[in-house]
């Protein structure tokens, strides 16, 4: 800066503090706290207080809104708002179409218009009005005149309206929100993000305030949003430490003048821990940044959730009379961060492996506009789950939410909205000047506004950007020079702390290979689906990472997003007896069975583990959340992979997995509760358990206990249950140092014999005859398929996909798909004779007479030799049925496939007894 500007004095212009007595104050930051003060007599010297010196008027209430994408500008302004709507303030249109769970039109995106009269504050030497966020652009008026446009939908803005607001009488504020869906790469809201899986609800969506200075020289609001001061530890060394701070000045003054910085850290208690100032001269209209060391002895550090201390940080602007004129009050945690590439991350030299979620800022019937209580209630089943960190995805979410996340001692990524797409259409040239000028704007809109937060551990500049852009198919990469201008101006703005990102697919062997973006970051993090969109096991899964370690040796590595959806009203009796259907891909109904998405997470995260090198991973997503663009599971217009359910009342069973893994409280809780009316009497019950030991009774009888020596990542599995008719009660008691934790179920089952739906993974289907259908289960070996592929690499193959109809049964659905290769079914049966009844047609529509020919013999006796069916059947998927009796003498049923040429095949099995 010119040092015409800025003089830096340490005469005696201003008193140094002294000695303090005590004395309690109250600080007005949205609540009232008892504080004890320092506070110095006038002859002592400055007074030190977390007391406010600006004002601040709410301006959430009497608001009139309307959208009309019609309407403009002109004619809005002549409005006087007395047809459109009374809101009040967190706002969107959007709070029901694009927030509920039956969403089966397209949410609305286009223009909202909102008009509030208001008096003028007679105090304050300068005033502001403050957005904490408008989706995605916004223009505003005051009384007539333009202030100006905002371009983002999730940091906050200000205008200076000193000059602008109404002598007497009302001000009349206008705001025109637009949250239009660009596609041509020409709309104005073609900034980021440009797309996503999630809703972007329009409006107003947070609080609007004005803000009043007590003097025309203040702390700089107009520094994009933030809070014109900008803390963070400097050096700890043993129990000392220093805080850097940064202030930034403005004067609006006409006049030169001279005045006092001081920055305090106020302990938890209210006593003063360290305190430094400097004098400066500031010329008129100048704007200026000071730079001060705060020392505090005995710091006690902000710990995560094993110790989430922090200090008040005061920031305080005095005249040479010793009138403090204006005032920033902050939260500030004193910590170190540091990442290692083989060890993970150390939080003040201390080893702490990063277990977090994903959060959206959305609620049912809400969409964004959600209150404290709302974050308050997101953040709370976080915690209670055990998890130490959260990803805010993918952009930033409110100071509250980033305040309460360093309360509570969550770590936090902190993410810029670049996700998916950084062009339009994808790759189709390079990244505009406008595009990347705004992404560079809400960047440093994003690191200034949260600066002072000792949750943020990390700035993330984007996510799966290359969705859109495959250098591999396409020759063109207009990501890697976005991200590595981002990683730099990221750095230019807090060197403090790592920059990351969130990578699609570098590498990963399934379908198209996507621009690597590794090494661009200080850290890197990647998004992987593994045994959901892509993979069959978590051993892939294990390599795959492994291998991205390796050739990144020196870049810590984290997993960003993993998981699978997850119904609550869908089920299956084993998992792994059919293939995942992960995409809505056109199908009247997708299933997505709880207990397969709980298979995921206990398989993906065993292998996280397992991995010392990984510094962190965050399970996609905490709740189910709003997105368009699904159709899945049990709902509509939902992205079902959340851990809690939109509505945040049900706690999926994969919630207690982590719970049991990652929190200090006891738990035993039994799995496939929801899974009420059962399909076959021998079950296996497992239990999420972090107990010495847990023991399962049915009905009052005592099945067995396990210790944690017989369990795995606090999984317990009671093999071979059998169920009575009728009503079951199943209990669980584990016993924690002493302490007994209880859980109990009530399963029915109300059907006789064993139907079985081969190459399914969801339960639940009844026959025309009213005969319910377990999922596969019982089976070794063989392939599950289906007969219209519904997800995975073969739908993004490109080759099409043959949708004959099954022909020749009332029930297609119990043939839509098939068990084939060599396999055998060892089914728990009572003594007894059977029949069995096998349903059969042929898969393959290349498949000729002769071409499939097998056998099925049932406890070593062949009772179905040399079947070919499609010479059976006369025609591709035609179904056949074959029956014949067994009996069984050792308690179990084994049916053997056994193919002479090709695979053999069946698509569902039901036995009955005699």
């Amino acid at each position: 800066m010119p040092k015409s500007l800025l003089r830096i004095t340490t005469g005696p212009t201003f008193a140094a503090p002294r000695k303090c007595r005590k004395s309690t104050h109250f600080a007005v930051l949205g609540i009232a706290l008892a504080l004890a003060a320092c506070v110095c007599r006038a002859d002592e010297g400055a007074r030190v207080t977390p007391t406010e010196v600006r004002a601040s008027q709410a301006l959430t209430q009497g608001w009139k809104f309307v959208q009309d994408d019609s309407l403009t500008d002109a004619a809005a302004l002549a409005a006087t708002g007395q047809n459109w709507q009374d809101v009040s303030l967190p706002h969107t249109w959007n709070a029901q179409d694009a927030a509920s769970t039956n969403a089966t039109v397209p949410y609305k995106r286009g223009l909202g218009w909102y008009r509030l009269e208001f008096d003028t504050p007679e105090a304050g030497a300068r005033k502001w009005l403050e957005f904490g966020a408008a989706s995605i652009v916004a223009d505003v008026w005051l009384n007539g005149q333009k202030l100006g446009q905002h371009q983002g939908a999730f940091t906050a803005f200000r205008f200076d309206v000193t000059d602008k607001l109404a002598a007497s009488g009302k001000n009349v504020l206008l705001v025109k929100v637009d949250n239009r869906e660009a596609v041509t790469g020409k709309e104005l809201t073609a900034i980021a993000p440009l797309g996503g899986d999630f809703n972007m609800s329009g409006g107003l969506y947070r609080d609007v305030k004005l803000v009043e200075t007590a003097a025309p020289v203040h702390f700089d609001l107009g520094d994009m949003g933030g809070p014109g001061v900008y803390a963070r530890t400097g050096a700890v060394t043993g129990s000392r430490a220093t805080v850097d701070v940064r202030a930034k000045l403005k004067s609006d003054s006409t006049q030169d003048g001279d005045y006092l910085i001081r920055v305090s850290v106020l302990d938890a208690s209210g006593q003063l821990a360290g305190s430094v100032q400097k004098t400066v001269t500031l010329k008129a209209g100048s704007n200026v940044e000071v730079a001060q060391e705060v020392a505090v002895d005995h710091a006690h550090l902000w710990q995560g959730v094993d110790d989430p201390y922090q200090y008040r940080l005061i920031a305080e602007l005095v005249k040479s009379d010793g009138t403090t004129i204006d005032k920033v009050i902050q939260s500030f945690g004193i910590r170190q961060l540091r990442f290692d590439p083989n060890a993970g991350f150390f939080l003040n030299g201390k080893h702490m492996p990063l277990h977090g979620v994903d959060l959206h800022q959305d609620a049912l019937g809400k969409g964004w506009a959600i209150s404290t209580r709302d974050i308050d209630e997101s953040l709370g089943l976080i915690k209670e789950m055990g998890a130490n960190s959260v990803r805010l995805a993918h952009y930033p979410h409110s100071p509250y939410t980033l305040e309460r996340a360093s309360q509570l001692g969550l770590v936090v990524w902190a993410e810029l909205p670049l996700v998916n797409q950084t062009s339009i259409p994808g790759c189709g040239g390079p990244v505009t000047d406008a595009f990347k000028a705004n992404a560079k704007q809400q960047l440093q809109e994003l690191i200034r506004q949260q600066y002072n937060r000792a949750s943020v551990a990390m700035w993330s500049v984007g996510n799966e950007t290359t969705l859109g852009c495959r250098t591999s198919t396409t020759g063109i990469d207009n990501v890697t020079p976005l991200l590595k201008a981002l990683h730099a101006l990221a750095k230019a703005e807090d060197s403090s702390r790592v920059t990351t990102y969130a990578d699609l697919g570098q590498d990963v062997p399934y379908g198209h290979q996507f621009t690597s973006t590794g090494g661009i970051t200080d850290i890197w993090a990647i998004n992987r689906y593994y045994l959901w969109y892509y993979g069959s096991s978590a051993a892939e899964f294990g390599a795959h990472v492994d291998a991205l370690h390796a050739k990144y040796p020196n870049q810590p590595i984290g997993i960003s997003e993993y998981g699978a959806g997850s119904a609550v009203t869908q089920h299956s009796d084993n998992p792994l007896g059919g293939l995942t259907e992960s995409n809505n891909t056109g199908q009247p109904v997708v299933y997505q069975p709880e207990e397969y998405a709980s298979y995921v997470h206990e398989q993906i995260y065993g292998a996280i583990a397992s991995r010392k090198y990984i510094w962190g991973s965050y399970v996609w997503n905490m709740f189910d959340f709003g997105s368009g663009t699904r159709n899945e599971g049990d709902v509509q217009g939902v992205n079902t992979k959340g851990l809690v359910t939109y509505d945040r009342k049900t706690k999926k069973d994969a919630f207690y997995f982590y719970k049991a893994n990652l929190s200090s409280e006891p738990v035993t809780y039994i799995t496939g509760r929801r899974y009420t009316n059962r399909a076959y009497a021998t079950v296996d019950v497992k239990v999420y358990s972090n107990t010495d030991s847990v023991q399962l009774s049915l009905n009052g009888t005592t099945i067995g206990a396990l210790t944690q020596d017989q369990c795995t990542m606090k999984v317990c599995v009671f093999r071979n249950v059998k169920l009575s008719p009728g009503a079951n009660k199943l209990t669980a008691s584990g016993n924690h140092g002493g302490r007994t934790v209880n859980d109990w179920v009530e399963w029915s089952l109300n059907t006789q014999g064993v139907r079985i739906a081969a190459g399914q993974y969801t339960t639940g289907f009844t026959s025309s005859t009213g005969a319910l259908f377990g999922s596969d289960n019982f089976f070794v070996g063989g392939t599950a398929e289906w007969l219209v592929p519904k997800s995975g690499v073969a739908l993004r193959s490109g080759v099409p996909i043959d949708r004959t109809a099954v022909s020749g049964t009332v029930d297609p659905q119990l043939f839509a798909n098939v068990r084939r290769g060599r396999f055998s079914y060892d089914i728990p049966l009572d003594n007894g004779m059977y029949s069995v009844t096998l349903g059969f047609l042929e898969p393959g529509k290349a498949t000729a007479v002769g071409g499939r020919v097998f056998s099925v013999d049932a406890n070593g006796v062949t009772v179905l030799p040399d079947l070919d069916v499609l010479a059976a059947a006369g025609a591709y998927r035609t179904v056949i049925t074959r029956t014949f009796p067994v009996t069984v003498t050792g308690g179990r049923l084994k049916l053997d496939f056994k193919p002479s040429v090709g695979e053999a095949v069946v698509s569902n099995i039901s036995i009955t007894k005699n």
